[in-house]
């Protein structure tokens, strides 16, 4: 769980990376919001962020950045524009009290950049259990970007989630054909029911003549089962694919890095 001191770093690392007069802003409507009885404008702020704030992505130093991985393990991954990162303070100011209902219903008539600064922001609230439901409910989002915003670089799925919500977040980044590396805790969320739900996929794969992200191995590797091996066999791989295939039939696991992993996930 997020705590106080940690809310309070994100705020002071974030007031460097805007102007005089948009700090001016966001602080003037934080200080608006988070009394329950004017929580109710947190909507229109959170909106309004689209013109008073600049919609760039700001660079961190590398102390700033590392300080901020603590706080957000994964930080590094996303890409923040400015108006996430205000729109995330907003949401910090809202009293525990009442944001449940207040990030709830505004969750019903979001816009997309609303959405993806909302998923961002649920990990940096001191009752973010509170809203696993909400964010297992985004899983099914067609729309990439805010998937990306759920799964990329965004440590409460590891956290919260369940496991069957983990993995359906796993499967669906293949669907949607998304990078896998990004996501946050990946090694820590191997488990043996995503894996064979996994080699169920790769067989539907290779019977339709389709192939595979080579990322999927990654999820895969420490469970391989005799049938996989056996199509394994019989298949003909070449390049990077046929490099890993070959590692995963001498030897699970011990070949294949997290830094390998990521690379690979880079590259293809």
């Amino acid at each position: 769980m997020i705590s106080v001191k940690q809310q309070d770093q994100f705020v002071t690392l974030t007031n460097s990376k805007f102007t005089p007069k948009e700090l001016e802003w966001i602080e003037a409507k934080s200080a608006i919001i988070s009394t329950k009885e004017t929580s109710h404008k947190f909507n229109v702020f959170f909106s309004l962020a689209a013109r008073f704030i600049s919609s760039e992505i700001p660079s961190w130093n590398d102390n700033d950045l590392k300080t901020m991985e603590n706080i957000y393990p994964g930080f590094g991954k996303g890409l923040w524009t400015k108006q996430d990162l205000a729109r995330v303070r907003f949401m910090i100011a809202l009293d525990v009290s009442v944001n449940k209902s207040v990030l709830s219903s505004f969750f019903e008539i979001a816009e997309m950049k609303e959405e993806i600064a909302l998923y961002k922001g649920l990990f940096l609230l001191k009752n973010a259990a509170s809203f696993r439901l909400q964010y297992a409910e985004g899983i099914r989002t067609n729309m990439s970007n805010v998937f990306d915003a759920i799964a990329s670089g965004n440590p409460f799925a590891q956290v919260y989630l369940s496991e069957d919500e983990w993995n359906q977040l796993i499967l669906k980044s293949f669907f949607m054909d998304r990078k896998l590396y990004p996501i946050q805790h990946l090694e820590q969320g191997k488990n043996e029911k995503l894996a064979h739900m996994l080699q169920d996929y790769v067989k539907e794969r290779w019977a339709a003549g389709r192939q595979v992200s080579l990322e999927i191995w990654r999820m895969i590797d420490g469970y391989l089962r005799e049938d996989i091996k056996k199509l394994m066999l019989q298949k003909t791989f070449k390049n990077s694919e046929k490099q890993i295939i070959n590692k995963l039939l001498q030897k699970e696991g011990s070949q294949i890095t997290i830094d390998e992993w990521d690379a690979i996930g880079k590259l293809n």
